[in-house]
């Protein structure tokens, strides 16, 4: 999985061909050291430097899926072998993600009645060339979880399957780009009548305090929420045994079976 452990953020003024200076700044990244992030955020820096001294504008933004997002490592789980099947991290919004590394999430935004969209869902399942799959209901659609074998992300086979369904071609993007599947664990924060954390990662020492404070008052009101809601199980209830312990994690994670509300 291509998901950073270390971020380091570059920045400097610039000059402009007219004579005026612009502020610029870069992350870098490494999942290796923090060095080698330092050295990666300059490099860009100095990409940037060279655009703007030469009179041309910089990227807008960056398109979701088009690098590696920055997300706090939480918690890493490793399989029988030692390696790492999945990585759970805190997105930009304060939210816990599943990254799992072979076992395939796939979210699916639903339009329209609910009653027909599950059945879209289901009537997709098929020309995905699915076997075992647990359906879910979220609270902006739905989500599948092939159980019966693994996935390699950013495969023929695995995008042909998200495909099939009706999966956000960015949601598809991303897995490519961070080689994982990407599953949210805990709502939306304004789902449960909570503002956006302060901040973005890494932060520093005092937006970590207000943040800390944030996620306090979250996890409260996060607690009598669920993400998800288990619905059926399609084509068999065969579990493979590697993705036995993201299936378990998930759901009590998510409190899918608890019949709390959506959130």
């Amino acid at each position: 999985m291509r998901i950073p452990k270390f971020w380091r953020r570059f920045e400097g003024d610039v000059e402009k061909p007219d004579g005026g200076a612009l502020h610029v700044f870069a992350w870098g990244w490494s999942e290796s050291s923090a060095g080698e992030a330092d050295a990666h955020a300059r490099e860009r820096f100095q990409s940037m430097q060279q655009r703007v001294s030469s009179g041309l504008d910089l990227p807008k933004g960056y398109g979701y899926g088009s690098r590696p997002v920055r997300e706090q490592i939480l918690r890493e789980m490793t399989g029988a072998g030692g390696s790492v099947d999945a990585l759970l991290t805190r997105n930009t919004y304060g939210s816990v993600v599943l990254n799992a590394a072979r076992a395939m999430f796939i979210d699916v935004d639903a339009a329209g009645a609910a009653a027909r969209a599950l059945d879209q869902v289901r009537g997709a399942l098929p020309a995905a060339g699915l076997g075992s799959v647990r359906l879910y209901r979220t609270a902006g659609g739905f989500r599948l979880l092939a159980t019966d074998r693994t996935f390699t992300p950013g495969s023929s086979e695995a995008e042909a399957a998200m495909r099939a369904v009706g999966a956000d071609p960015q949601f598809v993007q991303l897995c490519k780009v961070q080689d994982s599947f990407r599953a949210r664990l805990t709502p939306k924060p304004w789902r449960v009548g909570h503002p956006a954390p302060p901040g973005d990662f890494p932060r520093d020492a005092h937006v970590q305090r207000a943040f800390d404070e944030w996620l306090q008052k979250y996890d409260r009101a996060a607690a009598s929420k669920a993400t998800c809601q288990f619905v059926e199980t399609i084509g068999g209830d065969s579990v493979d045994p590697d993705v036995a312990p993201i299936l378990a994690l998930h759901d009590d994670q998510t409190k899918a079976t608890t019949g709390l509300p959506l959130a």
